[in-house]
């Protein structure tokens, strides 16, 4: 009975709320301290939608609801606030437009009566806006000091936080009302199927972990022996290349400032080295000079002892550089000596010492024969680097397949394919603490072989993290990788051959599977997955809806926006009455 009294009380007071709002629109709805519609000249527009009018109040009011207001500016224009804003709105007038094309209707004293009921404000929000957009049914306080619903305090809010009439403020949510009705009509018919369902299931829980190598071209460059032979014999076989990519390239060689071939091997000093640490390094390039002086290569030692990478790996080859790019000294010696030449001294930077041979010399327009030839070289080296990169991936899935595991083959890979050094014997080690112990000295000097280094891009076993089927193995993966994965099984976790991803090949093993368990797949899991993908496909749906009735309305010029409207040229936490919103905030 007390029950039925208080749903009567409720009843009476929804009904009192209603008739107060009523009077209210009737007195003060059309005129409000605040409201819009009292503006001198009527209000300027935001957007206009087959001639109806979205005004900057409307704009206002939509972003003061979702509090973007007081997101500062910087932040608002990166996460563009104000055009999500405007298509929102944009979107809800071409499905009112479709509402009163369909003969939908809404009654303004029941969408009140649901307003004060559930203390609820509609906003539409754009179909492709991000995830956690503030947008759908927003909450907004109404309530007295002590917790009971305020008509007055509503009114309020709507003119004096919104700054809307409450006529104004009926009208919006009508209009949000009968969107909301096409919006369901056509997500009326989605539904997701078991399979689906299942599905989803599968890419959530099913998880995977490899292990792989890359080899990576630009590792092997250094490898590539550029031979005349070599590359003649590949300028004939790729002609037609090396002409299209010469007229590609042709301004490249052509009207030149003077420039200089050069090379060299670099043997750094560190800029708080020691000074015996920078005579051990000047002593290395000495030497180093002096073997050039007697006729060694040029090309192996620059591999071997340069501490510039980059050109290490192609024989201490800079290529052809104009004046201006090299540090001064180097620039001096590179210019200074005739092609052809070994600079006979050393040349110290702030990079260390360098040894310096020139090689060329050129000025204005390069002869088409010398230029395609360069690009020859360029190609023929990229080509080649290519074929080793996979020659060794071969390799490797070769030595995995006669039972080596990944550490094993990252051994090998790490000595250039030598083998390790072998450790000393447990007993080697006794009978040397026991020759120790008779007197004999023992070797402290000895340093232990240090493990060579690894470059930037040299080949080497990594491990994936674990993921699912719905996601990437490792950053470089396309998406093969990661469905190779789920593609084999521990019995079988090799492929057949290396796979190329973005002009690297891999070489991988699977180390980890974690199957589906069936067992978890329950009553609640389901219904979990099908709201989710419900969701997905409403969403897709509405997508696909609302994007054709706004190309449609593009297509008949009937889509005008106020550019003014999306400036963020006054800050975002100071304007759209922000000052207004603290103060009701803080009179209650």
């Amino acid at each position: 009975m007390l029950e039925n009294i208080g749903k009567r009380i409720q009843t009476f007071l929804l009904i009192l709320i209603i008739v107060l709002l009523s009077v209210i629109m009737a007195v003060v709805g059309f005129g409000t301290p605040g409201a819009e519609g009292c503006a001198a000249g009527g209000p300027s527009y935001a957007a206009r939608v087959y001639g109806e009018t979205i005004t900057e109040g409307d704009f206002r009011s939509a972003y003061i609801i979702t509090n973007f207001n007081r997101v500062p500016t910087q932040r608002a224009q990166a996460q563009r606030l104000r055009e999500y804003t405007l298509d929102g709105l944009i979107e809800r007038e071409l499905l009112v437009r479709e509402a009163e094309r369909l003969g939908f209707s809404e009654d303004p004293d029941e969408v009140m009566r649901d307003v004060a009921r559930e203390e609820v404000v509609l906003l539409s929000g754009p179909v492709d806006a991000p995830m956690g957009y503030p947008a759908g049914r927003i909450q907004i306080d109404a309530r007295d000091r002590h917790g009971n619903f305020s008509a007055d305090y509503l009114r309020r809010i709507i003119q004096n936080h919104l700054r809307r009439s409450v006529a104004e403020f009926v009208e919006w949510q009508v209009d949000e009302r009968l969107a909301n009705q096409v919006r369901d009509m056509v997500t009326a018919t989605v539904t997701v199927s078991p399979r689906e369902v299942w599905d989803a299931y599968v890419q959530e829980t099913e998880r995977a972990r490899m292990s792989y190598v890359r080899f990576d071209p630009r590792h092997f460059r250094g490898e590539v022996e550029l031979t005349d032979e070599a590359i003649s014999g590949w300028m004939e076989e790729n002609a037609e290349e090396i002409d299209r990519e010469y007229r590609r390239q042709r301004h490249r060689y052509t009207d030149l400032p003077e420039q200089t071939h050069a090379r060299h091997i670099l043997i750094e000093v560190g800029r708080e080295a020691s000074d015996a640490e920078r005579a051990e390094a000047r002593a290395l390039a000495e030497s180093l000079l002096a073997r050039l002086q007697a006729g060694e290569e040029f090309g192996p030692l620059a591999r071997e002892f340069s501490s510039d990478e980059g050109s290490a790996a192609r024989g201490g080859d800079l290529g052809w550089f104009p004046r201006g790019r090299m540090v001064a000294p180097f620039e001096e010696a590179a210019f200074g000596n005739e092609p052809g030449t070994l600079v006979d001294e050393l040349v110290e930077s702030q990079f260390g010492f360098h040894v310096i041979e020139v090689l060329g010399r050129r000025e204005g327009d390069v002869p088409e024969d010398e230029a395609k030839r360069e690009i020859a070289e360029d190609l023929y080296l990229r080509d080649r680097a290519k074929e080793l990169a996979r020659e060794a991936a071969d390799r490797a899935l070769a030595y995995l397949n006669e039972g080596h595991t990944m550490e094993e083959l990252d051994e090998r890979l790490l000595h250039g394919w030598d083998e390790a050094p072998a450790e000393a014997a447990p007993e080697e080690d006794a009978a040397e603490g026991e020759d120790a112990a008779e007197g004999e000295e023992p070797l402290e000097d000895l340093e232990e072989e240090e493990e060579p280094e690894r470059g930037p891009n040299a080949p080497q076993v990594r491990e994936t993290r674990s993921f699912g089927r719905s996601e990437r193995a490792m950053p470089e993966d396309t998406g093969a990788l990661t469905q190779a994965a789920f593609e084999m099984s521990l019995d079988e976790p090799l492929p057949e051959e290396p796979m190329e991803i973005r002009d690297s090949w891999y070489v991988y093993r699977l180390t980890e599977r974690e199957e589906v368990d069936r067992e978890a797949f329950d009553a609640d899991t389901r219904e979990r997955l099908r709201r989710r993908l419900t969701r997905e496909k409403e969403r897709e749906v509405l997508s696909a809806y609302i994007g054709h009735l706004r190309a449609q309305a593009e297509a008949d010029g009937a889509i005008r926006i106020n550019p003014e409207i999306l400036s963020y040229g006054v800050s975002e936490e100071e304007g759209e009455g922000g000052e207004e919103s603290g103060e009701e905030t803080a009179s209650r």
